[in-house]
């Protein structure tokens, strides 16, 4: 998913966070220009390191944004369990 929605190269990241940073579950509104039905989602997020973050071309048709934020920032955005994840042993 990393690589098809971001075009990053899945050589450039490391899964760093040995469980889920974040899970989340809901309904997804019925979206006729993609001919979806109304339909629930279930979404499982784990942190990533680099070294190079270049972010590729973005699957525009899935993603709105993608980019790569130091620890603190990240956490403001998704909340503690990302400090958590990351620093939990393996």
């Amino acid at each position: 998913e990393l690589t098809e929605e971001t075009g990053m190269d899945p050589r450039q990241v490391s899964v760093v966070s040995p469980t889920p940073v974040y899970v989340e579950y809901g309904k997804v509104p019925a979206r006729p220009q993609k001919d979806e039905p109304e339909h629930y989602h279930l979404d499982i997020g784990y942190a990533f390191t680099t070294v190079r973050g270049d972010v590729g071309r973005i699957q525009e048709s899935e993603v709105t944004g993608a980019g790569w934020y130091p620890l603190e920032v990240a956490e403001r955005l998704v909340g503690h369990r990302i400090r958590r994840a990351v620093t939990a042993p393996a």
